[in-house]
């Protein structure tokens, strides 16, 4: 599958020195959206390089962590940091 704007990840939290703490779910499992540029809108929706993202796969369960890193035209790349069961 590939990354929809109609489903973007929703900001939880704001964190202590500016950055966000995001939430993305989605039927991609984690090795689809650790991804360059997966995230096709991520400036749009506000997301900085650094902020982390709990991606939680609908279709297993499984939550990971990621963290976010903008490209010069917007995009959010998102790096898987560690998978919990």
């Amino acid at each position: 599958m590939t990354y929809a704007v109609t489903n973007p990840p929703v900001r939880i939290a704001q964190t202590i020195g500016g950055a966000s703490l995001w939430l993305y779910k989605s039927a991609d499992a984690i090795a689809t959206a650790d991804n360059t540029d997966y995230i096709t809108n991520a400036d749009e929706l506000g997301m900085k390089t650094g902020d982390p993202v709990f991606v939680v796969d609908s279709a297993n369960g499984l939550t990971s962590l990621g963290q976010v890193t903008l490209d010069a035209d917007g995009n959010g790349t998102l790096t898987a940091l560690t998978a919990f069961p």
